[in-house]
């Protein structure tokens, strides 16, 4: 088979040494595609509903899609699959670079690791040679300082490296994983499942050449890109400025976590945006394997922080989450906090979110610094949050607590911090505000990884009645702010699309509603590499097929509709700014998920029914 995928996935067992290199047919990887629905589809072959995260049991694959390493641009994420130790339930998170395409020129469509090894270890992959090697001389190090070891080892040529740091070591909850120095596969704590399974790093040489149906069909289908990306909106800002490009039109639209989620607008937001800090700090940019529109930007400053300029730039969630989330406008400010996390291996949502807990709880007196090591943090001081992340990464003193998650510290610290404690499934929300996005705030609720907001398409695309809706089957326009159940439907239809896209492994970026690329380009797409004559309706099914997977694993885990709630803080108006009095309508949200699970084909517990698994051809799962 080779036509887009090698037809074999590597299977490592860290506790016995031992590997296998598993052959499925072109029937599963046209019923799957890749990514994240292979690893769902791992998680229930291979886990048990109280299998626990930081287990041995657990199981972590790494897949790209049937589309990944083809130089087009967008086409070279791949995703993270696991059991979560933030949350509990599923947990996935994506990430660009080059390690799925490496993966890919090494022969494997995906590696799927479990076990535990003895001691602290790296796999290392080079084609038909697999080999789990002693990591005690990057065990401990940073990201950057194991990079380099690493590479000088290997050679930098063909090479790409996944890893968790210091954090993931220490099994901070909200750990990620680094691909190689610019990439983050950031969210639901991936980097801990590493860390449990004395797991540093995976490495890999993709010598290979990867076999596609229609070369030329590809090459064309990247000029088209190119071509593209001159007027296009989006994609153009974010070549000049990558994603710190739209904060200063999200401010406007009153649409940037400030103050703990109090706020959505802050006074001092053109401080952190791309086009204004970027002549001062910038530093070129790298990009994904193949893509043209390079939004990774560097940055690199040398008062009143040092910021080195390899290990990426902050994007827009970093500079919501660790800026205006905490009164922080200073860009190099936000820089430093998020070089300590790249270098550690750390969530930058979820350190905002937990920073944020605790300044509001000091500001509100319910913490006092008998319990932060005799320090008081507040708002707007950014040495308080450099110190904030050295406690929690390495587990010290009230970053001990801060470790384990929002619900561990209001189970520590008490119940009357919890208003102050804004998570869905102990998953921090993004930079967008639920409150001035009702499809967000319905999304935040009912998508299996916790608050994620890039599962399904924001409130414009119901804006206009225009072919981008129309192409997903959404007819007619409302009002961006409307909760009825054309809101609903837009947001579920999208969600199917955007699931798909993480089951194929596109970038949203170039491949999401309204981009670079049209939905007929990826019936294209997927034809030059495969050969197949995918109709959209089928790639619909396959995003379809890969959101009740997720939620099937979560059913099994104990998870119904009584963890599909949002923090209290979020019913209540937002005071000032664009988005001056808006808040999530809490007489309807219990309608629009009512909803939701009605056009879901889910039950009265929010869970896939029978007819559906059926349809889906999940009748395996149960």
């Amino acid at each position: 088979m080779n036509k887009g995928f090698t037809g074999t996935i590597l299977s490592i067992n860290l506790s016995s040494k031992k590997n296998e290199k598993i052959e499925h047919s072109e029937e599963f990887y046209r019923k799957y595609m890749g990514g994240s629905a292979i690893g769902a589809y791992f998680l229930l072959k291979r886990t048990k509903p109280d299998t626990r995260p930081l287990e041995s049991e657990n199981v972590i694959t790494i897949a790209g899609g049937i589309t990944t390493g083809a130089a087009v641009s967008g086409v070279s994420r791949c995703c993270i699959t696991s059991l979560s130790p933030e949350t509990n339930a599923v947990g996935d998170t994506q990430v660009g670079g080059s390690i799925g395409p490496m993966i890919k020129k090494a022969g494997y469509d995906a590696v799927v690791i479990s076990g535990k090894a003895s001691s602290p270890s790296y796999i290392l992959i080079n084609g038909e040679d697999i080999s789990i090697e002693r990591a005690d001389d990057i065990w401990g190090k940073t990201i950057l300082e194991a990079h380099d070891i690493l590479s000088e080892k290997y050679g930098s040529k063909n090479l790409s490296i996944l890893q968790c740091g210091p954090a993931g070591e220490n099994l901070v909850g909200f750990a990620c994983l680094m691909g190689d120095l610019n990439d983050a596969a950031g969210r639901t704590g991936m980097g801990a499942v590493f860390g449990s399974k004395n797991l540093r790093a995976v490495v890999v040489k993709g010598n290979g050449k990867i076999q596609f149906h229609n070369n030329a069909g590809l090459k064309a289908m990247a000029k088209k890109g190119i071509d593209r990306i001159p007027g296009s909106g989006f994609p153009e800002t974010l070549k000049k400025y990558g994603t710190p490009g739209v904060v200063g039109a999200q401010a406007e639209a009153g649409n940037m976590a400030t103050h703990n989620f109090s706020k959505s607008f802050h006074e001092k937001y053109k401080n952190l945006d791309g086009s204004v800090f970027e002549p001062e700090i910038g530093a070129g940019g790298t990009t994904c394997f193949g893509c043209a529109v390079g939004c990774r930007k560097k940055v690199t400053a040398q008062k009143p922080y040092r910021v080195t300029d390899r290990l990426g730039g902050p994007e827009f969630e970093t500079l919501g989450l660790l800026g205006t989330n905490l009164d922080i406008t200073d860009a190099v400010a936000v820089a430093k906090a998020n070089e300590l996390c790249n270098n550690y291996g750390l969530d930058t949502i979820g350190m905002g979110g937990i920073a944020s807990y605790l300044f509001e709880c000091m500001e509100k007196k319910v913490v006092t610094s008998d319990q932060t090591d005799g320090r008081i943090s507040k708002f707007g001081d950014a040495d308080d949050l450099l110190w904030l992340i050295e406690k929690i990464i390495h587990r010290e003193g009230i970053g001990d607590i801060l470790a384990d998650g929002l619900v561990n510290c209001v189970k520590k610290l008490g119940k009357k911090t919890a208003p102050y404690a804004i998570h869905i499934k102990n998953h921090v929300p993004a930079v967008h505000m639920a409150q001035v996005k009702p499809s967000l705030a319905l999304m935040y609720a009912v998508c299996p990884i916790g608050a994620d907001h890039m599962s399904s398409e924001h409130d414009w695309l119901l804006s206009s009645d225009s072919e981008i809706s129309k192409g997903l089957g959404i007819f007619g326009s409302d009002d961006p702010d409307g909760t009825g159940l054309n809101k609903v439907r837009m947001t579920v239809y999208s969600q199917y699309f955007y699931s798909f896209l993480d089951s194929i492994c596109l970038c949203m970026f170039c491949w999401g509603c309204g981009s670079l690329y049209s939905y007929s380009d990826v019936e294209d797409l997927i034809n030059s590499a495969t050969g197949w004559d995918c109709t959209f309706w089928e790639l619909m099914k396959v995003g379809e097929r890969r959101m009740n997977m997720l939620r099937i694993i979560n059913a099994r885990r104990g998870f119904s509709k009584n963890e599909d709630k949002l923090p209290e803080r979020l019913f209540k108006p937002l005071k000032g700014g664009p988005a001056d009095g808006k808040c999530v309508n809490k007489e309807n949200f219990p309608v629009m998920i009512e909803q939701y699970y009605g056009l879901m084909g889910w039950n009265e517990n929010g869970n896939p029914g029978k007819g559906k698994i059926l349809e889906l051809g999940l009748e395996w799962t149960v």
